[in-house]
């Protein structure tokens, strides 16, 4: 029985090395994903009035909070100031830089590297390449809708910030049509992805070093809590066949135990009664 039962190991060991083999020859689609942060029109960026509130409560301190302050005068600390982080990230977003792609690359480190949930690493010629090979931008009209820009108080190179994109389908896209004005379906042209978390890394010379982003809320949006360039392929009914590219799916040993662990506790339950 050991000897079937390893030997049953080694297949399937070996069938998975192959499959991750040939899914990381398609990089022209996988790793296409990173183009999905969005390649907004220049008027995607208008800045909006700020939002103050006169009547804000006083500041509570929170048990268990880091502390800003000490953490940033802190002399190993990172040579430049949060405001200039935040600047430089929102710099290499906009339409001029628009991460890499209208600079040549410029703003990005020698060692770069994109990392997200599902892709990633990859390096910075990868990267670049994935960029100017699949634009949905031509496909559709993107507002990356950016907020809540921070710097991570403990690493001090990293800037947080989210977005709640949401893209309208207007030109062909994977072979699919976008839905014309008189169709039932036209609503379906409007994707709204879910929330997602983006990060951005710099070096000593603000050179981007680092950037990836994850989905944060799957139950919202219409993509199927997919972000990225895989809502985009879901929102318009052209994902790819693999797993990665679906909604959420509990698997057969998670549903497995979540039932042996449902019917435990009604046993609990009746032996208390």
């Amino acid at each position: 029985y050991s000897h079937k039962s390893n030997s049953i190991r080694g297949s399937f060991s070996r069938n998975r090395n192959k499959f991750i083999v040939i899914t990381m020859r398609i990089p022209s689609v996988l790793t296409a994903a990173i183009a999905a942060v969005a390649l907004p029109s220049v008027d995607a960026f208008a800045s909006s009035p700020a939002v103050t509130n006169s009547n804000a409560p006083e500041a509570v301190k929170l048990v268990g909070e880091v502390d800003y302050d000490a953490l940033a005068a802190d002399p190993a600390a990172f040579p430049h100031s949060e405001s200039t982080l935040i600047a430089r990230a929102k710099t290499i977003l906009n339409p001029e830089v628009l991460l890499g792609q209208k600079d040549d690359g410029e703003c990005l480190s020698p060692d770069f590297e994109f990392v997200a949930a599902v892709v990633g690493p990859i390096g910075k010629e990868e990267y670049l390449g994935a960029l100017s090979s699949f634009k949905l931008e031509e496909s559709f009209d993107i507002k990356p809708n950016f907020f809540g820009f921070s710097v991570d108080p403990i690493m001090r190179n990293r800037v947080w910030f989210f977005n709640r994109q949401t893209g309208t389908h207007v030109a062909p896209f994977l072979g699919a049509e976008p839905k014309k004005a008189d169709d039932k379906d036209a609503a379906k042209n409007e994707l709204i992805l879910p929330p997602q978390c983006y990060h951005i890394d710099f070096d000593d010379e603000l050179k981007m070093k680092e950037f990836g982003f994850y989905t944060v809320d799957r139950r919202q949006g219409n993509t199927g809590g997919l972000g990225g360039a895989f809502g985009y392929m879901y929102g318009v009914g052209k994902p790819l066949p693999i797993p990665e590219c679906q909604p959420y799916k509990r698997s057969f040993r998670f549903r497995l135990l979540n039932f042996v662990g449902g019917l435990a506790q009604k046993f609990a339950k009746k032996e208390k009664e």
